[in-house]
């Protein structure tokens, strides 16, 4: 399946866990790592730094994939997937530990794997006395394979052991994929049996674990942190991955207006295929800039002390009189009635 046949995964809902993890690996090994985003539009110290950044899964795979073939041969997802704890699930892992048992907390990474980051979607799968978890390839990716189900492996063993200790090992680990030139480091980390060329990429393990208690469980702390997973992954509010792309630009650049033919350069595409992606979201980039713009404007008119003029330069405008008449057009009333208001 290629990954614009499904608008699902141009959709920026996913938290830039994963990827943070890989740039900080390239910037360690003075990589250019910028060159790992054309054409996305993301940016890679936001990814580091903001909170508050989500990508598409289109966007995550294309950097990840040039992060791969930058670094060939290497055990990258194992790298990231084996951060700490609360780097590579967040408040997931906050909710998970929380949770009363282990099986709970399986429950709970089920219903909301995805607000960790995580590239892969997860189902539970029972053979008698042993429970799996299962991992499936959102679209089939044989250069991201390794590296996803690496990432994705040990960053939960890595929460199991923080609960269980270092020394907890599943039953096994099965793979579809070959096995890599670092296979070794499998069975170290995993210390269990670890079979390549699988029919499914699964890990193994006593069922008994579920009925496991946590010595971490405090309700007020888990139903917080679940509301938080869930309002992360309200799809309600979910946007094409380029019509967030165009406005992080626009407001990093609110007092500079860029073209479309600047924007552009700045996503490294060309502006016909910006303008062809922004027709496919449904659209228009001066409709971006003019809801930008009126963001910022309205946000600065009700909790700044600044005059009209000075949030007309603010926001791009070198004459206030362009600014009140762009102001009414996008809200239907003066920047002063907002003031008042």
């Amino acid at each position: 399946m290629a990954e614009h046949d499904d608008p699902r995964l141009n959709q920026a809902v996913i938290p830039p866990s994963v990827l943070a993890g890989i740039v900080e690996i390239g910037q360690r090994e003075g990589l250019p790592i910028v060159s790992w985003f054309s054409g996305t539009g993301l940016d890679p110290a936001q990814i580091v730094t903001s909170g508050t950044v989500r990508v598409s899964f289109r966007q995550a795979a294309a950097v990840l994939r040039r992060a791969v073939r930058a670094m060939p041969g290497r055990p990258l997802g194992m790298q990231v997937g084996g951060r700490d704890l609360l780097i590579s699930f967040g408040m997931l892992g906050v909710a998970m530990r929380s949770c009363a048992t282990a099986g709970d907390a399986l429950a709970l990474a089920l219903e909301l794997h995805q607000a960790s980051g995580t590239l892969l979607d997860v189902e539970a799968e029972t053979f008698g006395q042993e429970v799996a978890l299962r991992l499936h390839e959102r679209g089939p990716d044989p250069e991201l394979v390794a590296f996803l189900c690496e990432e994705a492996l040990c960053s939960t063993l890595v929460f199991i052991r923080s609960m269980f200790g270092a020394d907890w090992a599943p039953t096994c680990v099965e793979l579809t994929y070959p096995a890599p030139p670092y296979a070794e480091r499998y069975r170290r980390f995993f210390r269990c049996p670890v079979r390549f060329g699988a029919d499914a990429n699964r890990v193994v393990f006593a069922a008994a674990l579920l009925r496991q208690t946590f010595p971490t469980h405090y309700e007020p702390t888990r139903a917080v942190a679940v509301d938080a997973c869930r309002r992360l992954l309200d799809l309600d509010d979910a946007r094409p991955d380029i019509t967030v792309a165009v406005e992080a630009l626009l407001n990093r650049n609110l007092r500079h207006p860029l073209t479309m033919t600047e924007a552009a350069h700045h996503l490294h595409v060309t502006e016909r295929t910006l303008r062809r992606q922004l027709t496919a979201a449904g659209e228009r980039y001066s409709a971006i800039r003019d809801r930008v713009r009126e963001r910022r404007a309205t946000f600065l008119l009700r909790e700044s002390a600044l005059s009209i003029d000075a949030i007309a330069h603010e926001i791009g405008f070198s004459d206030a009189r362009e600014f009140r008449r762009a102001y009414i057009r996008w809200t239907g009333h003066p920047p002063s009635a907002t003031r008042k208001a």
